[in-house]
């Protein structure tokens, strides 16, 4: 932090300390989206965010019941789209990495990380065009505009998987 603040000119004591995360503001209908993919499977998130953005209390607040855990890069020494993080996330519920379903909106980070993985991927497109459409192709990768979208498409997969 001495470097930091030698670099910055600003003296080591008035270096902000203890500040507060960014407010954290849904999406709208990513409530109604979760009630109904935690139904059919368990949430999760697995997000690349620093110790100091990583309000895991602010969240497990605002998406409690919905959501069961929270991966963040800090906590688990791995950032997406590095196979490894996703892999943390399989091995801490047991399963193979091929039994997840990751959802995400960075295509690179999500889809890529997640088919590099081992893992089925839903891109949340928000209207922009699949940047690859060879990896919908070959890995099966889903689009939905949104996470309320995606949530049908989760839905479907369970029954699927149920038959």
């Amino acid at each position: 932090m001495t470097e930091v603040c030698e670099a910055l000119r600003v003296p080591p004591e008035a270096f902000p300390r203890d500040l507060p995360p960014a407010p954290f503001r849904l999406f709208p209908r990513t409530v109604e989206a979760l009630e109904r993919i935690s139904a059919v499977a368990t949430v999760v998130t697995l997000s690349n965010v620093t110790c100091v953005d990583a309000d895991t209390d602010g969240l497990r607040a605002l998406l409690s019941p919905w959501v069961r855990d929270f991966f963040p890069s800090c906590r688990i020494g791995h950032s997406k789209p590095d196979p490894r993080a996703f892999h943390t996330v399989a091995e801490y519920f047991g399963t193979d990495p091929g039994g997840l379903i990751h959802v995400g909106d960075d295509w690179a980070c999500d889809i890529v990380g997640a088919i590099e993985a081992g893992t089925r991927a839903v891109w949340i497109s928000r209207g922009r065009k699949v940047p690859d459409e060879s990896l919908v192709v070959d890995h099966g990768v889903l689009v939905a505009h949104d996470l309320a979208a995606a949530a049908t498409h989760i839905q479907h997969l369970a029954v699927r998987s149920d038959t």
